[in-house]
C-alpha cells in the first residue's frame, strides 16, 4: 500500500522571487549544455545551479558541483530566497496544455512517499536504469541531502474517487501561476488542513504506485535510505531519508498524456537497403507510403492503422516511408521464449528484438544501443537526422498505452528503454523536500 504523509517543502519566496518562470527548469536528463547555460542566465536563483550544476576542469574532491550545489541551498535558505512551509502539506499541482486541438489539465499532488525495494511492496518500476545517472544523483543527494525533483507516479483509481477529491478540495486562487519555456501552464496550492490531508492519505492507502519518470532518482533514494540508516547506528525508527517526494496522478486522469518516442539509427553493419527490406518481409508486410502529403499524413495513417503491431520506417538513401505491419503474431512466440516475453505485446518491444536486433544486427542490451540509436519525441525531428546523413534510418512508433505500462510493471518487468514519455514534464524547482 502507498504510505504518503505531508511535509514541510522549501519553496521560493514570492516576495523575493517575483516570476518563477526564470527559476525552474525541466529535469535534469532532459537539458542540454546549451540549455544549461541559458538557465544559468535566466536567473542568479535559478534550480539549474542546484540539479545540474556546471563542471569545471579545476574540480576537486572537496570543490565540485555537488558541494557547490549544497552551499547554494543553504545560502538561498538563509537569505530567505528559499521558505520552508511552516506546517506540513500536500501540494495540488495542475500542469495545462494543448495538443492538436484539444486542451488538457493533468492534475496530481505532491506528497512523501515511503520508500519500498522494487522487488516486494506496492511501488513498481517499467523502465531499466544505467549506475552512471544513478551515481550522479547519489552524489547530489548525499550533498545537499535534499529531493530537489518531484519522482513522477501514477495509481489505479477506477472509481475516480481520488481524483475527484483532488478537485473538490483545491481552492480556487493557486499559490503559483506560470507558463514554463514548453507553453505548459503549471499551477500550485498548499493544502494544509490536516482533515483535508488524512482524507487523501485514506484514498491512497490501499493503492499501488507506478513509478512513470524517475527511476534513476527513486532507486538512488533507496541507496541513500539505507546509507543513512547505517550511519544512524542501524537503530530501528524512521529517519527523513526513508521517504522520497512523489507526483502521483490518477491512471483515470484525462490530461495524462503518453507519447511516443521514436529512434534514429546509425552505424549498421554493411548497410543493404535491399537486403533490410527483404529481411523484414519474413515478418512483416512492408507497404511503400506516399509521403507527398507531409510527416503528418504518415503519423496519421500509422496512428488509424487497424493491425496491432505497426509502426514506420524512413529509409534516408531512398527518401521513403514503409508502413510495416506484423504479418502474423504467432511468431512472436518463438521469438520472444527466452528474451524479454514481456515485450511480445509492446511495439517497441517488436522493433527492438525483430528489426534492431536480429535484422540489423545491433545488441538489444541498453548500454549497446547508445552509440547506435538516438531517441526524438518529433516526428520530423527523427526524419530529419536521417536526411543530414548521421543516421541512416529512423522508425516511427505509436504511444505505448498506460495498460500496458501497468501490465509490465505489475509482472515486474521492464520495457525497451524510450518506451514512454509522458507530457508534460514535471518541472523542477516547485516544491524541494529538504531532509532535515
Amino acid at each position: 500500500m502507498a504510505i504518503i504523509k505531508p511535509f514541510r517543502g522549501l519553496r521560493y519566496n514570492q516576495d523575493i522571487i517575483k516570476d518563477c518562470s526564470a527559476v525552474v527548469t525541466p529535469p535534469y536528463d532532459v537539458i542540454s549544455p546549451s540549455e544549461q547555460e541559458r538557465y544559468y542566465q535566466n536567473h542568479p536563483n535559478n534550480i539549474i545551479r542546484l540539479d545540474l550544476g556546471k563542471e569545471f576542469l579545476e574540480d576537486t574532491e572537496a570543490d565540485n558541483r555537488y558541494t557547490r550545489a549544497s552551499e547554494y541551498l543553504e545560502d538561498w535558505m538563509k537569505a530567505g530566497i528559499l521558505k520552508q512551509e511552516d506546517i506540513p502539506s500536500i501540494y495540488m499541482y495542475d500542469q495545462e496544455f494543448s495538443y492538436g486541438d484539444k486542451h488538457y489539465i493533468r492534475r496530481g499532488f505532491i506528497a512523501l512517499v515511503k520508500l519500498e525495494p522494487f522487488d516486494k511492496g506496492t511501488i513498481y518500476p517499467h523502465e531499466q536504469t544505467l549506475p552512471g545517472p544513478k551515481a550522479d544523483r547519489l552524489k547530489l543527494m548525499q550533498s545537499c541531502k535534499a529531493n530537489l525533483s518531484s519522482i513522477f507516479a501514477l495509481f489505479p483509481d477506477e472509481d475516480n474517487a481520488a481524483d475527484n477529491y483532488l478537485h473538490s478540495i483545491t481552492p480556487s486562487k493557486p499559490e503559483i501561476d506560470f507558463v514554463d519555456d514548453s507553453g505548459v501552464t503549471n499551477k500550485l496550492w498548499v493544502i494544509k488542513e490536516k482533515q483535508k490531508i488524512d482524507t487523501l492519505v485514506a484514498l491512497m492507502k490501499e493503492k499501488a504506485l507506478f513509478i512513470a519518470d524517475g527511476h534513476h532518482r527513486y532507486e538512488t533514494s533507496l541507496v541513500y535510505k539505507e546509507q543513512r540508516h547505517k550511519e544512524n547506528g542501524g537503530q530501528n525508527g524512521e529517519l527523513p531519508s526513508d521517504y522520497v517526494m512523489m507526483v502521483c496522478v490518477s491512471m483515470n486522469n484525462p490530461g495524462l498524456q503518453i507519447f511516443p518516442f521514436h529512434r534514429a539509427v546509425r552505424l549498421i553493419k554493411d548497410f543493404n537497403p535491399d537486403r533490410i527490406l527483404h529481411s523484414l518481409k519474413e515478418f512483416f508486410a512492408v507497404e511503400h507510403l506516399d509521403n507527398s502529403s507531409g510527416i503528418d499524413t504518415i503519423v496519421q495513417k500509422l496512428n488509424s492503422d487497424a493491425k496491432t503491431h505497426s509502426f514506420v520506417m524512413y529509409l534516408g538513401e531512398r527518401d521513403k516511408y514503409y508502413l510495416l505491419r506484423l504479418n502474423d503474431e504467432r511468431v512472436l512466440e518463438t521469438i520472444f521464449t527466452n528474451n524479454h516475453p514481456e515485450w511480445k505485446h509492446l511495439d517497441a518491444g517488436i522493433l527492438h528484438s525483430i528489426v534492431i536486433n536480429r535484422i540489423l544486427g545491433i545488441d538489444s542490451g541498453e548500454a549497446g544501443l547508445k552509440d547506435y540509436i538516438k531517441y526524438v519525441k518529433n516526428e520530423s525531428e527523427v526524419v530529419s537526422l536521417v536526411q543530414s546523413g548521421d543516421f541512416q534510418l529512423a522508425f516511427i512508433l505509436r504511444p505505448t498505452l498506460i495498460e500496458q505500462v501497468r501490465e509490465i510493471a505489475l509482472a515486474r518487468k521492464v520495457m525497451p528503454p524510450k518506451s514512454t514519455y509522458f507530457y508534460p514534464k514535471l518541472i523542477t524547482g516547485v516544491v524541494i523536500n529538504k531532509m532535515n
